[in-house]
């Protein structure tokens, strides 16, 4: 019953378009059964959902938590409104996979998992809760500003992770930076010509998980290639697109410039030839990497060229990727992801996700990038703060945890930090008396259209969760 019952939530909840701004209708689904099924239910006006419902056990209770937006990504050929469709899923060997887009298994895995809790008659458990929260994946606003008075719980388990062998017991910090370029724009000279450079097929990645793989992130290579052939050959920049999602790293980036037209076939070799070289480099991870040029008219004036240069510069000379990394739990420290570039008429917006273990160093990466933007009479803001969860080494809730998947289910895993953020840090915030931990089932490539959950590992963590609510202490 609790596999048919859980694929039965994550289908359905795949039929529901939930992107980041977009949860309503899901929160109301959630909400309708939850009350089905004799639970107190309320909605906050954020959209956040919470649910109460009473037990059999004197047990202390566990409150369970998850978020109801995903990261909608798709390939660039692929004509899915996230706003509008369903997800199309399919099986592969034991994994779900999505067509052409993000599959949502981050996060609707973990509240089919926390329906099946409340809902499945065989699970047998004391008082417990449970909190759905909205834009997790962007501004985490409903966890910042959830209700003082909703968790009563002892314990809270949030089911966000991606690798069952680990039970999370600290998180990172994290914000959005948002830098601001002056530009103007000049018209085109009769000898030039636009054209469109592509970079597509990148692996791309979760910008906190990932981050340290050597995944190429797209504009970034784009714009070190266009810094090195432009020293030869003088370009005027006219457009950028790609995704705008800062959480993830850029897998395609399609820049629209203006050159003399005597220049083409020249800029075209020297940009295969750096761009041959970054395949070389990339050849055992990002190896699907592809190249397209093609003569465009672009919609608007190229940007002056001092502009151009200004612009090029400045992407390059940012920080990305990993920049410091914690050996004792094997994770990064510190992390920067270039994941927006937009060029208006007047004005570029650059955007990032900063990543860090503690808020010092997280101030750190943002100096860098505010003195960078300082250098060329830019501007910026930091917005989007979020506390991570600080290790507590005296986590009962965490060693029981562990010590029922190895007794029961002989399942080894680890206390482990993550260098992703988990609302359970802003949560903890609201309620500092829980022992909180997050847990969750095996998802690869999250935040990219190659996104993919194990069912074997849904149904491990559903069982061992109702293991934990039969035994919790």
């Amino acid at each position: 019953m609790k596999q048919n019952l859980i694929l039965k939530y994550f289908t359905e909840i795949c039929q529901i378009p939930h992107i980041t701004g977009q949860e309503k209708d899901l929160a109301l689904y959630i909400a309708d059964i939850l009350r089905e099924h004799k639970c107190k239910v309320q909605i906050d006006k954020l959209g956040n959902v919470y649910a109460y419902k009473t037990g059999k056990l004197e047990k202390p209770g566990i409150c369970f938590q998850a978020h109801l937006d995903m990261v909608g990504d798709k390939i660039p050929t692929s004509n899915h409104n996230f706003k509008t469709d369903p997800i199309n899923y399919y099986e592969d060997r034991g994994w779900i996979k999505a067509k052409e887009t993000t599959l949502g298994a981050d996060n609707a895995a973990g509240i089919a998992i926390i329906l099946a809790l409340f809902t499945d008659p065989n699970v047998i458990h004391g008082p417990i809760e449970a909190v759905f929260t909205v834009q997790e994946e962007t501004t985490t606003i409903g966890a910042m500003k959830l209700s003082n008075d909703w968790i009563k719980s002892l314990y809270l388990i949030n089911v966000d992770s991606e690798d069952d062998t680990e039970i999370i017991v600290g998180s990172g910090w994290s914000c959005d930076f948002s830098g601001f370029l002056p530009i103007q724009r000049q018209a085109r000279d009769d000898e030039t010509t636009d054209l469109s450079v592509k970079i597509m097929n990148g692996l791309g990645g979760h910008s906190a998980t990932t981050i340290h793989g050597n995944h190429a992130n797209i504009i970034v290579e784009t714009f070190n290639i266009l810094k090195l052939v432009s020293l030869k050959y003088p370009l005027r920049i006219i457009d950028v697109k790609s995704s705008t999602q800062l959480n993830a790293i850029p897998s395609y980036c399609d820049v629209i410039l203006n050159i003399k037209r005597s220049q083409v076939n020249h800029f075209k070799q020297a940009f295969l030839s750096q761009f041959n070289l970054l395949v070389s480099v990339h050849q055992l991870d990002d190896k699907h990497l592809s190249l397209v040029i093609n003569n465009v008219k672009g919609r608007s004036d190229p940007l002056t060229l001092l502009d151009s240069v200004k612009l090029v510069n400045l992407v390059c000379a940012a920080n990305h990727g990993l920049n410091s990394y914690n050996l004792t739990f094997n994770i990064p420290n510190t992390s920067t992801n270039l994941g927006k570039l937009i060029i208006g008429n007047d004005e570029a917006q650059l955007g990032w996700m900063q990543r860090s273990s503690n808020e010092y160093e997280l101030n750190k990466l943002n100096t860098k990038l505010n003195s960078l933007f300082a250098l060329v009479n830019g501007k910026c803001k930091v917005t989007n703060i979020t506390a991570g969860l600080t290790i507590n080494h005296d986590n009962r809730l965490a060693t029981q945890v562990q010590q029922i998947a190895k007794t029961i289910f002989q399942h080894d895993m680890t206390l482990q930090l993550t260098h992703a953020v988990l609302e359970i840090g802003e949560i903890a915030k609201h309620y500092p008396q829980v022992t909180a931990i997050s847990l969750g089932p095996n998802i690869k490539f999250p935040h990219t259209p190659r996104e993919t959950v194990e069912i074997n590992s849904i149904f491990y963590i559903f069982d061992l969760l109702k293991e934990t609510l039969k035994t919790i202490k």
